[in-house]
């Protein structure tokens, strides 16, 4: 199916419809891959569904099978109208118990968006999350970041873009600039309903001490961090992505009730 933004681009979804449910489970995909890419959704969709759940998979834009180009429509401001629009969309559907799902970049947007509109966000699960986009991408501290964004402006001048990944995914200069301006820890200490995040401590794209020291920062009393020891960024691989799908499902079962 299709949704629109209020900037008018359109964004491809996958909507499970469970009937008489009014509770649903949107899931927000990472940077440089689609809905399809983030195993751990894909796979949590249908237990979701099974115990009750409402859900939405999309793309963001410039993402996937969405509108938009990657060098100057992937903006953090623009995926935060991206999700505005699906949350939207479930309302529209008589959904108003929704828990939202963020892995990787799309946890940084999760962050950012459960902070800004907290009454919106029932429950936020937040995967392998960006939680600042200073020790990411602008002043990088892994080995990954160094070595794709180290003097990132600098690089954007020589060629116009950044490109990273198998994919050759492309990103421009608003992005990075955007990204001075937004905190995603920080905004997420206004959320106090039920937050869990989980995180591979052998990431090597999004360093995990930096995710427990924003996480240790929360004041929110109803926070839980989950370690899978050995696991890098995205829980590919058994056991890991097995037991992150049972933590997603299990974590609405329990709270989104």
């Amino acid at each position: 199916m299709k949704i629109k933004t209020e900037d008018n681009f359109t964004l491809d979804a996958i909507y499970n419809e469970v009937e008489r449910s009014n509770k649903g489970v949107i899931l927000a995909h990472g940077m440089t891959v689609s809905k399809e890419d983030e195993g751990i959704f894909v796979r949590a969709e249908t237990k979701l569904n099974e115990a009750g759940f409402n859900t939405i998979r999309f793309d963001f834009r410039a993402h996937g099978s969405s509108e938009g180009d990657s060098v100057k429509d992937f903006t953090v401001s623009g995926e935060l109208k991206d999700l505005k629009a699906v949350f939207n969309f479930f309302e529209e559907e008589g959904i108003n118990q929704i828990g939202l799902a963020g892995a990787s970049f799309g946890g940084s947007i999760s962050a950012l968006y459960s902070g800004k509109y907290p009454n919106k966000v029932d429950v936020l699960f937040l995967a392998n999350p960006v939680l600042s986009y200073k020790k990411c991408f602008l002043s990088p501290t892994t080995s990954w970041g160094q070595e794709n964004f180290k003097n990132v402006f600098g690089k954007i001048e020589q060629q116009g873009f950044i490109e990273v990944g198998s994919r050759d995914f492309k990103m421009g200069e608003k992005l990075f600039e955007e990204m001075k301006s937004y905190q995603p820890c920080k905004e997420l200490r206004k959320y106090q309903d039920p937050l869990f995040i989980v995180h591979g401590d052998r990431d090597s794209k999004v360093a995990y001490q930096d995710v427990v020291d924003c996480f240790n920062d929360l004041p929110n009393e109803r926070k839980e961090l989950k370690t899978i020891e050995g696991s890098g960024h995205g829980f590919h691989g058994e056991p890991h992505e097995t037991k992150v799908v049972d933590l997603i499902t299990n974590f609405f079962k329990k709270i989104l009730v």
